[in-house]
């Protein structure tokens, strides 16, 4: 048990610390694992993150989903649109804004980039007990319901994280 309010500031910062390093670790080693693929850790995020939804995204809402700049993803798209595996479409709602679409040949991609990061987390997760696993994702998932009023870089009005 924990005991004093030194060890609690002691266990949330090294909470903290884990969370951020085993994010940028789990991360670096899907990284590697494509790396044969020939496409960097911003391009395969941006083409998962297009390929998940239901209906194309513009580029701000890609750029808001992954937390980067709009310039950043203007950027990305652009290399992807090169490399033939997205197109822009203008949305026939507001033709100022383009909505990114994947390609045949971004959807082959992504379909190897899905077995690739499932035989890494099959790898990584192999001697943790399903038990664990299922109690520190239902962990993680409430820390994400009480920092969703915080994404996008919109922080509530009587915010607790001053």
């Amino acid at each position: 048990m924990i005991e004093g309010p030194g060890n609690a500031a002691d266990l949330t910062e090294r909470f903290e610390n884990a969370l951020y390093n085993i994010a940028r670790s789990w991360r670096n080693a899907v990284d590697r694992r494509l790396k044969y693929l020939g496409i960097s850790m911003a391009s395969w995020m941006t083409i998962a993150a297009a390929s998940q939804v239901s209906s194309p995204l513009s580029q701000s809402e890609l750029a808001d989903m992954l937390s980067v700049s709009g310039a950043s993803m203007v950027h990305m798209i652009d290399h992807l649109v090169k490399d033939g595996l997205v197109i822009r479409e203008p949305s026939i709602s507001d033709r100022r804004v383009n909505r990114i679409v994947i390609t045949d040949a971004g959807h082959r991609l992504y379909a190897a980039l899905k077995n690739e990061a499932a035989a890494v987390r099959q790898q990584l997760l192999a001697s943790i007990e399903l038990e664990e696993l299922a109690r520190l994702t239902e962990l993680l998932e409430q820390l994400q319901c009480i920092l969703q009023p915080y994404h996008g870089g919109h922080e509530p009005e009587h915010s607790s994280l001053d």
